[in-house]
């Protein structure tokens, strides 16, 4: 029984050792567990950022890049480093005029655009006036800027129908029957039928008859221009009545013109510095530039004013360009120049809701559109005051060709493929 006894004890003794040391290994094992959850943790906010930014880099293969491009944006890719760029064909551009050129800074002058008129030049002009007084009937040729030849008829003034009749038919009679005498005495003259007094009295007769004539129709008298040029204004209507001696038209010869612009009074203190100028005419397309004209400025100290508020500067030149006189103009008058300016021809550049735009070649038949500011223009050339620089290769004429090319089969650079 004591045995038993003891053996019971034994069990009963090492069963409880067992237990205690299971449970301090447990203990130990969730501190454990619970230290290196709490290190973990900490480690994964001391390296989080950049777990963030390279974590697709350790699982994501080559061809996972391939097929995710333009997605994934954990990936590096430069899909943004490039811009829209135009196709043209060489061919095609060569065919339709569009040429390029390298930009290169140059002298440029400042500029100020106003408006004027186109005069003729002093000593230029001829006026026609009324021979006789009577109803004034203008022909088909009296038209503002009609070039006329000298003789040239422009209407025909006739006292037909006015009380008092018409003096020049009246004239004209006077001279036939003037002539028809002297016609008579003539041969009896040679023949000294009659003396020399007589013959004398009937030729002076004939030649007051022929001075008094102004129209040997005896229709009236005619408006004639006394020299060639171009019908520059008419003063008179059709059917309207004029007295002898009235100013019916005016006639210029254009070998000289005078271009007058209207500077407004704010620039006065710029008047000393201008030159030159370059007009465009209101009838015409064409910018004219004084300086191949032969032009000189004839009033750059005038400071007197015509039209309130404006300071007239008047320029001669010759008109060798056919321009018509009385044309009111569009005029860029030149002043003070500066350097390493940029500068391109207007018709390089393209205007869209108000914003400016150029078209530079970045390859071979690529080309790519870009915003310009622009400063002062002078009807032919136009200043860049950024966008472009020095070196770069513009296209310099034929821009909205390829303006019309980049509607049509622009490459988008942003066209991704997913």
């Amino acid at each position: 029984m004591k045995i038993k006894q003891f053996k019971q004890i034994a069990l009963f003794a090492i069963l409880s050792i067992y237990v205690c040391f299971s449970c301090n290994n447990l203990d130990n094992h969730n501190t454990d567990s619970h230290d290196h959850s709490l290190h973990q943790h900490n480690e994964e906010n001391t390296h989080e950022h950049c777990n963030k930014k390279h974590a697709s880099h350790s699982h994501i293969h080559s061809s996972d890049v391939e097929s995710h491009k333009g997605h994934n944006h954990n990936i590096k890719v430069d899909e943004h480093n490039h811009t829209d760029e135009i196709e043209l064909s060489d061919h095609k551009a060569k065919h339709f005029g569009v040429k390029t050129e390298k930009v290169k800074k140059q002298t440029f002058n400042d500029i100020i655009k106003v408006s004027g008129e186109i005069l003729p030049a002093q000593g230029e002009l001829s006026v026609i006036t009324a021979k006789s007084s009577g109803i004034l009937r203008l022909n088909s040729n009296a038209i503002v800027g009609k070039q006329l030849n000298q003789g040239s008829v422009i209407g025909v003034i006739s006292s037909q129908n006015i009380m008092g009749g018409d003096a020049n038919e009246t004239a004209y009679i006077n001279y036939e029957a003037a002539k028809r005498e002297l016609e008579r005495i003539t041969p009896l003259y040679k023949d000294k039928i009659i003396t020399e007094k007589e013959y004398n009295q009937a030729k002076q007769i004939y030649e007051q008859a022929k001075a008094a004539l102004v129209n040997k129709s005896g229709a009236g008298s005619s408006a004639t221009s006394n020299i060639s040029g171009t019908l520059t204004e008419i003063w008179k209507k059709d059917g309207e009545f004029v007295e002898v001696g009235t100013p019916i038209a005016v006639v210029s010869k254009n070998s000289k013109l005078v271009l007058r612009a209207d500077l407004p009074n704010r620039y006065s203190s710029l008047v000393s510095s201008i030159t030159t100028a370059h007009f465009r005419p209101a009838y015409s397309e064409i910018t004219y530039d004084l300086a191949k004209l032969s032009g000189k400025i004839v009033s750059n100290k005038n400071l007197s004013v015509v039209t309130p508020g404006y300071i007239p500067i008047s320029f001669e030149f010759n008109n060798t360009e056919s321009i018509v006189p009385g044309s009111y103009a569009e005029i860029y008058l030149v002043g003070a120049s500066k350097a390493n300016c940029i500068v391109l021809p207007i018709d390089a550049i393209t205007e869209e809701q108000g914003y400016y735009f150029v078209y530079k070649k970045v390859h071979p038949e690529k080309y790519s559109k870009k915003e310009v500011k622009i400063g002062v223009n002078n009807g032919e050339f136009v200043e860049i005051l950024s966008g472009i620089n020095e070196g770069e290769e513009i296209v310099m004429s034929g821009a909205i060709i390829v303006k019309l090319a980049s509607q049509t089969n622009a490459v988008p650079g942003h066209n991704h493929e997913h």
